[in-house]
């Protein structure tokens, strides 16, 4: 929990401050990403030197590098764009009349392993409030596929390829 609360309350309280604090634009300087680029290596730093205390290290973290888990980002990146259509096409269409609720209660019961990608999502939700509600709602069907691919394989690199390309045509196209 410290790991977890030192690496994303940065994230979280700056989303739900610009969220709640009604701010209206949100303006990127350089300075601002500066601070935050700074601010982002010192919790990095932090968060590391507890791993290594507490001895983790690259493989356990997975972090584990091959070719083939950089180059499988890319087929997750279009799996993703593709689930998120089909996602909010369902949200629009289909949520409204379903039993969720019962069906959630259900999941939890049968498969422990959905309380860690529930959680895992909604932590990517809060720290991306800061986007509006429609992009942080868009958050969540990535955040239940990359759970889904990290619980597979546990390797991190075939999301960090996928997340780097959304970011690299987020800024290029909304910027």
């Amino acid at each position: 929990m410290l790991v977890i609360a030192t690496a994303l309350s940065y994230f979280i309280v700056g989303s739900g401050s610009i969220l709640f604090g009604r701010i209206g634009t949100y303006r990127m300087t350089s300075a601002r990403v500066l601070v935050g680029a700074l601010i982002e290596a010192l919790l990095l730093t932090l968060v590391l030197a507890i791993l290594q205390i507490r001895g983790w290290d690259w493989e356990r973290l997975g972090l584990r590098f091959s070719t083939l888990a950089v180059l499988s980002g890319i087929p997750l990146f279009i799996a993703y764009i593709v689930l998120y259509w089909a996602t909010a096409l369902t949200i629009a269409l289909a949520f409204p009349k379903a039993a969720s609720v019962h069906a959630f209660k259900f999941v939890m019961a049968a498969h422990p392993a959905a309380m860690l990608l529930s959680a895992s999502t909604l932590l990517r939700f809060l720290y991306h409030l800061y986007q509006g509600p429609l992009a942080s709602i868009s958050i969540l069907p990535l955040g239940l596929l990359f759970g889904l691919v990290y619980w597979r394989w546990r390797n991190l690199w075939p999301l960090i390829v996928a997340h780097t390309i959304t970011n690299i045509l987020s800024f290029a196209f909304y910027g």
